[in-house]
């Protein structure tokens, strides 16, 4: 919990409406009990290796899943 309450001193966010998004599990994890409300899960964080199965959390095969929907947003 100590990372998360020193991001949120360095970068202000809400947690409530935060989306945040990693490949690892155990990080979402530990976001997740911070209070992140919006957590997605990475599956192929690197093409060489095989796509990673995670039912825990939503998940996108890569940001590029993401990117058209973030720059509709920021465009």
């Amino acid at each position: 919990q100590g990372f998360w309450t020193r991001l949120r001193f360095v970068e202000s966010f809400d947690p409530a409406r935060t989306l945040f998004v990693d490949d690892s599990v155990a990080v979402l994890r530990s976001a997740r009990r911070y209070g992140i409300a919006n957590c997605l899960a990475i599956l192929e964080p690197d093409t060489r290796q095989a796509p990673r199965e995670v039912d825990e959390f939503d998940a996108v095969t890569g940001f590029s899943e993401l990117l058209p929907g973030l720059r509709a947003e920021v465009g």
